[in-house]
């Protein structure tokens, strides 16, 4: 009789439209809306980044209480949850009179939401149903962020030409509801819950493979062993150089390239390319089943710290083009390696409270990079400063993904654990 089928595509269409319905309309649309918030409210360079930057901050902070909500109330019921505070938040956000109520619906209820439903639990879920194809299926689960980023551009501009930034933000409300519908109905922790295994390989099969192999020594890692290892100390370098850049550069680079003479339209649309192009970086990440995904990590972040310097020079249109175009193809690449990095290195079952811990502690910088681009905007008239530091920051965890090595099998394994 032949297998029926494996319920693990059906996660990976659910994790990805959670996933890029969750996160790209909220996250792509603060930067696009940006120029008639500050017509409308009167918000400063500074405040667009703080807002930002506190919902960046938020959404990773809450990765460690994501973690331990997951393991004692499952994958469904926190992304439902997540979806709906979202929902609220932007409700409350298309309703605003004063930056206090951007900060409270976007940053805060928008934060919390979307740390709740979308990145730890579509890396959760990616990796508990996959291993031989997990790089793969990681990578085209955060495909769909990019598609639909690339998407949102056209939207908020029909939406700009004929409506207004508050529907916008309804419209996203919308979406999120839907979500907390759909995780509530499809999603599924493990494949053992509905009686299947990992790839949908029949047991013996599983068992026989060299991969399955080196994913038991890894599984055998807790949480707290695998956060004294110096490879996890080391990944807090990479995790902040691949979010800070890409948050910053989404924060503000409506407003730079306007500045720098483009016209808004064109702008928005750089936007959306630089998000349409991190689709290929995140699929280009599948090549983390072949090789060890660190290199492919410090590749990536050289790409993308060599795109934020390019902002620098973006007054002309092919360079600001190649300069978004290097950004998002780093970031993609980046965004797929980091959790295949971590679930190569210490197995499922310390992957989300590793993924949450790691987000929570890289979040305070990830959140600071928009904040402090604004402000040093405001003070110098000139987003170099910025633009010079992020491309830094991206050699800098270039390095440190360079020189990283797999940690093999816990201290406490014996020897027979390990064979």
């Amino acid at each position: 009789m032949p297998p029926r089928f494996f319920y693990g595509w059906t996660i990976v269409l659910v994790a990805g439209l959670c996933y890029g319905f969750g996160m790209s309309p909220m996250y792509y649309s603060w930067s696009m809306f940006a120029p008639r918030l500050v017509g409308d409210l009167g918000v400063d360079r500074g405040d667009i980044g703080g807002v930002f930057g506190l919902f960046n901050m938020l959404y990773q902070f809450v990765g460690v209480g994501v973690a331990v909500a997951i393991v004692r109330l499952g994958l469904r019921r926190v992304m439902a949850a997540g979806f709906l505070v979202t929902a609220a938040g932007l409700l409350l956000l298309s309703q605003a009179e004063t930056v206090r109520d951007c900060y409270v619906g976007f940053s805060i209820l928008g934060g919390i939401g979307i740390g709740c439903s979308t990145i730890v639990p579509a890396q959760t879920l990616g990796q508990n149903w996959f291993l031989r194809r997990r790089a793969l299926v990681i990578g085209v689960i955060f495909a769909f962020g990019g598609i639909v980023g690339r998407l949102v551009a056209p939207a908020d501009t029909w939406l700009l030409e004929h409506y207004d930034w508050r529907t916008g933000w309804m419209v996203i409300a919308a979406i999120s509801t839907a979500l907390a519908v759909v995780a509530g109905v499809f999603v599924r922790e493990t494949p053992e819950t509905v009686g299947q295994s990992r790839d949908g390989a029949q047991p013996q099969d599983a068992s026989a493979s060299g991969v399955s192999a080196l994913a038991a020594v890894a599984d055998q890692w807790t949480a707290a062993q695998a956060i004294r290892t110096p490879q996890f100390a080391l990944m807090l370098v990479p995790g902040v150089a691949y979010a800070v850049p890409f948050n910053t550069a989404v924060a503000h680079l409506t407003l730079h390239l306007s500045d720098l003479g483009h016209a808004e339209t064109a702008a928005i649309g750089l936007v959306g390319t630089m998000a349409l192009v991190s689709i290929g970086g995140r699929l280009i990440g599948a090549v983390g089943d072949w090789i060890s995904p660190q290199w492919a990590l410090a590749v990536a972040l050289a790409l993308e710290g060599l795109g934020a310097g390019g902002l620098l020079l973006a007054a002309d249109a092919t360079l600001a083009l190649a300069a978004v175009s290097l950004i998002g193809l780093g970031f993609g690449l980046a965004y797929t390696s980091i959790p295949v990095v971590f679930s190569h290195f210490f197995g499922r079952r310390a992957f989300s409270v590793t993924a949450g811990i790691r987000m929570t502690m890289t979040g305070l910088f990830a959140g600071l990079g928009p904040w402090l681009a604004g402000l040093a905007f405001d003070a110098t008239d000139s987003y170099a400063m910025p633009f010079i530091g992020l491309m830094l920051l991206g050699v800098a965890g270039a390095v440190c993904a360079a020189v990283m090595r797999h940690p093999g099998a816990p201290p406490l394994s014996t020897a027979a654990e390990v064979s």
